[in-house]
């Protein structure tokens, strides 16, 4: 499985050995040639791998869709501000200016 960006929180970090581990935070591009069920299928193996916070960006929409669980989804739109939630304390992101 490969995302276009993640990011592991020091906090996940192992304090020795080989890291077989999730990151903490996937970002994934929806490409114009993407399947929604293709992007479906990656979010649902990102959160079952213990990914805590999934990003899809979709430019042509200008949305970029939240999931902290397959229960815990928001769609947030150009107007919105995109949050690190609990894994980025502190990160904010106006849509506006991703999108322009």
């Amino acid at each position: 499985m490969q995302a276009d960006g993640g990011c592991i929180t020091a906090e996940g970090l192992p304090e020795t050995g080989f890291w077989a581990i999730a990151p903490d935070l996937v970002a994934e591009v929806v490409s114009p040639n993407d399947r929604m069920t293709e992007i479906q299928d990656k979010v649902t193996d990102y959160l079952a791998a213990g990914v805590r916070l999934v990003w899809v960006v979709d430019p042509k929409i200008e949305t970029v869709t939240v999931y902290q669980s397959l229960k815990q989804v928001k769609v947030l739109v150009a107007e919105d501000v995109l949050e690190g939630e609990g894994v980025l304390p502190g990160f904010k992101l106006a849509l506006k200016k991703l999108f322009s």
